[in-house]
């Protein structure tokens, strides 16, 4: 792949940022709720001995994989990369209808879920910005019909 070139637009300098700290703030969220982030695993994987370090590990693997498609966009403007993290917002707006019903029934969400889900999607929003097509549409690159 080819390093991307010239200025980031706006809207890629804001996923980058909002995917990053979408990331973050579940890390940080796990890291401070082992225990709690330990019996959610246990329940969902039962078959994986689930301890401290497993949680840890984890937590930090989820935090890598999240940093591969900020360097794809922000290094090579890989349009696949695009894709990939609309995949995985997909992912995270399953569990939005059980939230909703939680409010619904008075009961408060994880307000780290909800700002970890809120900045994700605004990050998926911004990688389909019009400036954000031109970038993935030149790689990068200055197109010379824009003078500036």
């Amino acid at each position: 792949m080819k390093p991307a070139s010239g200025s980031r637009p706006l809207a890629i300098r804001i996923f980058a940022a909002a995917f990053l700290f979408s990331a973050l703030i579940a890390y940080l969220d796990g890291l401070g709720n082992i225990p709690t982030y330990q019996a959610l695993l246990r329940a969902n994987v039962p078959e994986i001995a689930w301890s401290q370090d497993a949680v840890i590990v984890t937590l930090s693997a989820r935090l890598s994989i999240a940093l591969i498609p900020i360097a794809l966009v922000w290094l090579t403007a890989a349009n696949f990369a695009r894709w990939m993290v609309t995949v995985l917002a997909l992912g995270k707006l399953i569990n939005v209808p059980e939230a909703v019903q939680i409010v619904a029934q008075g009961d408060r969400i994880d307000p780290a879920w909800a700002a970890s889900l809120t900045l994700g999607l605004l990050a998926v929003a911004m990688l389909f910005t019009p400036a954000s097509n031109r970038w993935f549409a030149h790689k990068g690159e200055v197109d010379p019909a824009v003078f500036e």
